[in-house]
C-alpha cells in the first residue's frame, strides 16, 4: 500500500489544525459499492491489535488486517486541481464493472469509486437518479452538499468533466436536487 507525498501533505494539513500530537492516520477499506470495495480516512493514535502500520513521509498509517488485505496493491493520493480535489484509491484489487455492464451500472462506480470520496471531505455524497432513454443522467446531492451553493460547479466542472471523460456518448447531466428543501438550504 502507498500513499503519496501529495496525500500526505494534505492529511497533515487537517490533522495539524484539528488532531492530538502524535496522531495518525486511519484507512478503512470495507465491503461495498459496485466495486466491491468502500473507502474511509480518520485519525488515530495508536495502532490496534492487528493494525499494519506503515510509516509515509513520516506520517504513521494504521491499517487493519482485512483493509491492508483488500488495499495491500492500493494507493491513495489527493488530487486538487480547478475542478474537483479530494483523496483518491487506486485499487487494483477493485474488480468494478465488466464490459458487458449497462451504462449505469459503470455510472454508478464512477460515482462510488472516484466522485463519492472526493465530496465526502467535504461532508457531502452523490446519487444515480437514473439515466433516461436518451442518456441524459440524473443526479442528487446529499449531505453537505444537498444546498451547497458550490453544488453547481460541484457538476459542471469535476462530476460532467469526468463523467464525459469516461462516457463520450452521454447526454446531458441534471442536477435532481431539490436544493430549497433541508435543514439549511442554500436557495431558498
Amino acid at each position: 500500500m502507498q500513499i503519496t507525498s501529495a496525500a500526505v501533505k494534505k492529511v497533515r494539513e487537517m490533522g495539524d489544525k484539528q488532531q492530538p500530537e502524535g496522531y495518525g492516520l486511519r484507512v478503512i477499506v470495507d465491503v461495498g459499492g459496485p466495486d466491491g470495495f468502500f473507502y474511509d480516512l480518520d485519525f488515530e493514535t495508536a495502532p490496534k491489535d492487528d493494525d499494519q502500520v506503515i510509516l509515509a513521509d513520516g506520517l504513521t498509517v494504521y491499517v487493519d488486517a482485512k483493509s491492508f488485505d483488500r488495499f495491500k496493491e492500493g494507493t491513495i493520493d489527493y488530487v486538487e486541481s480547478a475542478d474537483f480535489s479530494g483523496f483518491h484509491f487506486d485499487n487494483p484489487a477493485a474488480a468494478g464493472p465488466g464490459a458487458d455492464a449497462s451504462l449505469a451500472e459503470q455510472v454508478q462506480w464512477i460515482i462510488d469509486t472516484e466522485i463519492n470520496p472526493s465530496v465526502a471531505a467535504h461532508g457531502g455524497f452523490v446519487q444515480l437518479v437514473e439515466i433516461q432513454d436518451n442518456n441524459d443522467i440524473l443526479l442528487r446531492f446529499g449531505g453537505g452538499c444537498h444546498g451547497c451553493s458550490s453544488s453547481s460547479a460541484t457538476l459542471k466542472y469535476g462530476i460532467e468533466t469526468r463523467l464525459r471523460e469516461k462516457f463520450p456518448a452521454i447526454g446531458e447531466i441534471i442536477d435532481a436536487t431539490d436544493h430549497t428543501t433541508g435543514a439549511n438550504p442554500y436557495f431558498s
